[in-house]
């Protein structure tokens, strides 16, 4: 699914930079434009669109009806293959999710204290 830049967008400059494909571009005019062929939903990065997330207005980045009309089609033609299709997205974006370093401090700090306990 990609996403579209709507009249709601007030040109604050707040998705630029959580955009993970770099597919949001600002025009000559001052507007905003998101290219559908970089724009990816955010698949693999985030478990929501970036833009539409950090978006102050709500409704400045919305999908597109194309998007919506497939997604739409997808879900009436196989129910099952649509439901393992969202499943395996899903589960690939948690996969995604970079770990923080406080994570590996933490396991890094218990794991030593678990190795220096008696083994019975």
């Amino acid at each position: 699914m990609t996403y579209t830049i709507s009249n709601q967008c007030i040109a604050c400059e707040k998705c630029l930079p959580h955009c993970p494909t770099g597919a949001i571009k600002k025009n000559d005019n001052g507007k905003f434009s998101i290219d559908s062929n970089l724009c990816n939903d955010c698949a693999g990065s985030y478990g929501v669109a970036q833009c539409m997330a950090g978006c102050p207005t709500f409704n400045g980045c919305t999908p597109t009806i194309s998007s919506l009309i497939k997604s739409a089609q997808t879900t009436t033609n196989n129910y099952w293959d649509n439901w393992f299709v969202t499943y395996n997205r899903l589960t690939s974006r948690l996969r995604a999710k970079k770990e923080t370093l406080y994570w590996h401090h933490w396991f890094d700090t218990y794991s030593q204290k678990l190795n220096l306990l008696p083994h019975t």
